[in-house]
């Protein structure tokens, strides 16, 4: 797959939620051949500090205006650089990284997508995506969480593609009570059986959100997070314990960047992975 490392100049860019930031940027190579689930890398200055390239999810991909977007969240000296570059300034870009997700051939099907804080990023591309080949916007069942109101995207961001989703926040300031993996676990209770599923958020949900897929025997995708260097498979950096493909009671390493970020929920030696309540994703770097 074809990748590019160009010049591309901020358009614009706006505080969306709490600390959180969508920036658009010119790039008509990224807009064409960029798919959703994909990221980019940047290079948040011209100087060697920071030293190293920003990996971030595609938010939206705009090909008619040669242009894509992504959302990331200050979360640390990289991001907080980022977040002061005004419109005109010229970043370096390379990408498309990565594998993408993939939507099932029978566009009648009903996909569920659930999104943990600011793993709403890649997923907004993939409803655009779904939208574009000729799913209906009430197919796509929405599940979207955030620790509390603030760092959720506004309503009318989604509501402007005919998606309502199923909020909730852990404060209870919005929506549902709890965590996103609560309504989902309800909504399969009460029936609800997706074609397909896709998530992306904290590995810690994402462990939760695979054990529900497996449970209900769910053809599942999900866009994986781990600490991301190189963003090439060069560093080792993001190495997650995985099934080995031909042994299942092999084990092997995979790398985020180069052999995902997308997976099945099977593949991943969950079991194997010390999860922490704050971790960086490769859509949200420091």
């Amino acid at each position: 797959m074809a990748k590019f490392e160009e010049e591309a100049e901020i358009i614009e860019q706006h505080c969306v939620a709490a600390g959180t930031y969508r920036l658009r940027l010119a790039s008509s190579r990224m807009a064409v051949h960029g798919r959703a689930g994909q990221f980019v890398l940047v290079r948040v200055a011209a100087s060697l500090d920071p030293l190293l390239r920003r990996p971030f999810s595609f938010h939206r991909l705009i090909p008619a205006e040669g242009a894509f977007e992504i959302l990331y969240k200050v979360v640390g000296r990289g991001t907080l650089f980022l977040s002061r570059c005004p419109p005109g300034t010229r970043l370096s870009v390379l990408g498309p990284l990565g594998n993408g997700f993939t939507l099932p051939p029978d566009k009648s099907q009903p996909l569920a997508m659930v999104a943990g804080g600011i793993g709403i990023a890649p997923l907004l591309a993939l409803m655009d995506q779904a939208l574009a080949v000729g799913w209906k916007p009430e197919a796509l069942q929405v599940f979207y969480g955030a620790r509390s109101a603030e760092e959720l995207l506004p309503a009318e961001s989604l509501a402007a593609l005919g998606i309502q989703p199923r909020w909730s926040t852990d404060d209870g300031s919005y929506g549902w009570n709890g965590s996103v993996i609560d309504i989902v676990r309800q909504a399969l209770e009460e029936g609800l059986r997706p074609a397909f599923l896709y998530g992306c958020g904290t590995l810690a949900m994402q462990y939760f959100l695979a054990r529900l897929a497996i449970e209900h025997a769910i053809a599942t995708e999900l866009s994986l997070e781990s600490l991301m260097a190189c963003g090439l498979g060069a560093c080792l950096g993001c190495a997650l314990p995985a099934r080995h493909p031909d042994d299942p009671d092999g084990d092997r390493y995979v790398h985020v960047c180069k052999d995902g970020p997308i997976f099945s929920p099977g593949s991943i030696r969950w079991q194997k992975i010390q999860f922490q309540r704050a971790q960086s994703p490769i859509y949200l770097s420091s």
